[in-house]
């Protein structure tokens, strides 16, 4: 994996910064982007100005914002199947006495 990064990062491919955030996540969020650029070049021994910091912290923060949504989500979707389950739609219209009478709203003074 580290030989198919460091070719595609050095032919600066689209979505290579995507792929590295995805790949190296946990390292990213504990050391930071400035760091985590250090010790990716030495990695994949590159130099250092090959890895665009812009670039990285863009990626990286795509990542996080998936991350959340997708926990969002996970976290949701037990709760939403249940209820949708013991929900019975009922339709004012079919019933005949769900329907006011205009008398009903009409007020005597």
């Amino acid at each position: 994996m580290k030989e198919f990064l460091k070719q595609k990062l050095l032919e600066n491919r689209s979505g290579i910064y995507s792929l590295i955030a995805h790949h190296y996540a946990i390292q990213i969020n504990e050391m930071g982007c400035s760091l985590f650029r250090d010790w990716l070049s030495q990695e994949l021994s590159v130099d250092k100005s090959t890895i665009n910091l812009s670039s990285l912290y863009s990626a990286s923060r795509r990542e996080q914002k998936k991350g959340k949504r997708k926990s969002k989500t996970d976290g949701f979707q037990p709760e939403l199947e249940n209820r949708q389950k013991s929900v019975i739609p009922v339709s004012t219209f079919s019933d005949p006495g769900a329907m006011p009478s205009p008398v009903d709203n009409i007020t005597e003074m």
